[in-house]
């Protein structure tokens, strides 16, 4: 795949942020605050899901410490594809997965029925931040696979 700034030299998020440092910082400091404000072992399957479903496999090669220490663990992650039927996922991970891939697939088509499950399930402020963390995670990966770059270490909620 032929990324956008092949020609410019720029072969890591550090040489990319060099062409607009204000927008790099942003989104740096947009991913440091989805960590501190979500639950982490949510936040880390949803990345990691959205990771498999737009094809970035450089950031679905990466794990949040902070994921595994509020317990996730390499069982999940190795059948985060069977989310809805494994015996591995609650309710609670259903739901933020189902909406997790509704966001990516077709964000219109989320419910207020969809909503209001996860609310119920998580609460209304995690639930926003879990909703703002989506887009976050989502555009993230998103330019990092524009750009042909890793994600930086921030995108795992773990210190730099």
């Amino acid at each position: 795949m032929m990324h956008l700034l092949d020609d410019a030299g720029v072969t890591t998020w550090a040489d990319a942020a060099l062409l607009a440092p204000a927008a790099f910082a942003a989104a740096e400091d947009a991913q440091r605050l989805m960590w501190d404000r979500g639950d982490a072992m949510l936040l880390e399957l949803a990345r990691l899901r959205i990771a498999q479903l737009i094809g970035a496999t450089t950031a679905h090669a990466l794990h949040s410490t902070r994921a595994r220490g509020a317990g996730l663990t390499d069982e999940m992650v190795s059948d985060l594809r069977q989310w809805p039927t494994s015996p591995l996922f609650g309710e609670r991970e259903r739901l933020c997965l189902a909406l997790t891939e509704q966001f990516v697939v077709d964000v219109n088509g989320i419910t207020d029925e969809q909503v209001a499950a996860v609310v119920d399930a998580i609460g209304a402020a995690e639930c926003h931040a879990f909703v703002s963390a989506l887009w976050a995670f989502e555009q993230l990966q998103r330019v990092c696979l524009v750009l042909g770059v890793e994600p930086p270490a921030v995108h795992l909620g773990d210190p730099s």
